[in-house]
């Protein structure tokens, strides 16, 4: 009951905010120029998106061989596109993290072992755009610096993500944590942490590929914001690489607070402000925030394909809500 209460308020958030924006917009501009859009550019968003993709299931199979886990390229890429397609089509991004913790326990044998190795991904994905912004506020002019939320974001992440390494470079941090609260105490909770601590305890000890992960992950955060600065370039946008990777990650950044239904509305009000303060034309922003995130959209139909057809299929819709 709860659960649908908040998904119809997201839905709510998100049909009030592209109402607003679409009010408030030269609705015949913004057709005229998504009609326009030169396709050789979307190609070039296609392809970065198909590298994206390659990037971040190389990430994941280089998480799970450190586990020791045969991880084939084929059955991952598999998995991530249908994970890609349900991020994109429930209500949350938690669906897609069901299939990959689902296909992953396969390989690894323990549900909490694949749950650490995809919390593990998600971090690095996160600390990877947040590398990219802060280094992009730090070398980008002052106009840009001034960008609505950034220093707040920056300054803010920077206290969660040395608290995070922190924990991952000082053993024992965790477990005086769980004395303290005395969850150790609970036999479920204290088998799940153990197993999840094995896993770390495991990247611990194979730094170089922790830091390969984290180099691969800037890396498709990097093709994340060449993506959209293919989308600009398509609709003749003249928006500045230099402050592309300060807006997008920052953008992406603040799409994860969940007050929208996988972001709709929020994305696109976001980069509207930020259209606005870099002078661009708002149904320049709108245009360049729908047809991005609409042509991701388009592109994971590629995963529901795979669902479909492959036999073992690794989770059903009602296993993934639930």
């Amino acid at each position: 009951m709860k659960r649908g209460a908040l998904l119809a308020a997201k839905v709510a958030v998100s049909l009030l905010l592209l109402a607003y924006l679409f009010a408030t917009s030269d609705a015949q501009a913004l057709e005229a120029r998504v009609r326009a859009a030169d396709l050789l550019r979307l190609g070039e968003a296609v392809a970065c998106y198909g590298a994206m993709l390659a990037l971040a299931t190389w990430r994941w199979q280089l998480l799970l061989e450190a586990l020791g886990c045969v991880a084939p390229m084929r059955h991952l890429t598999a998995s991530y596109l249908i994970a890609t397609f349900f991020n994109n089509f429930l209500p949350s991004n938690i669906g897609g993290d069901v299939v990959r913790v689902r296909d992953g326990s396969r390989l690894t044998g323990s549900t909490t072992a694949s749950l650490a190795v995809v919390g593990i991904d998600r971090i690095l994905g996160f600390g990877a755009l947040y590398v990219l912004a802060f280094v992009a506020f730090v070398l980008a002019p002052r106009e840009v610096r001034g960008l609505a939320g950034a220093r707040a974001v920056i300054g803010g992440l920077a206290v969660v993500f040395v608290s995070m390494a922190y924990i991952f470079f000082r053993p024992g941090v965790a477990r005086r944590f769980m004395f303290l609260s005395r969850l150790i105490r609970i036999d479920w909770v204290r088998e799940k942490f153990e197993v999840a601590q094995g896993a770390v305890h495991t990247y611990r000890a194979q730094l170089r590929t922790v830091w390969l992960a984290f180099a691969v992950s800037v890396a498709l955060q990097a093709l994340v914001v060449w993506y959209y600065v293919a989308v600009a370039r398509s609709l003749r946008i003249p928006l500045e690489v230099s402050a592309a990777f300060l807006m997008v990650p920052l953008c992406t950044l603040l799409q994860a607070i969940p007050v929208s239904f996988n972001g709709w509305g929020l994305r696109e009000g976001l980069f509207t402000l930020y259209f606005a303060q870099l002078g661009l034309p708002r149904e320049g922003a709108l245009a360049f925030s729908l047809l991005g995130a609409g042509l991701i959209v388009l592109l994971s139909l590629s995963g529901a394909v795979v669902w479909l057809t492959r036999g073992n299929g690794p989770a059903s819709p009602g296993e993934v809500t639930g």
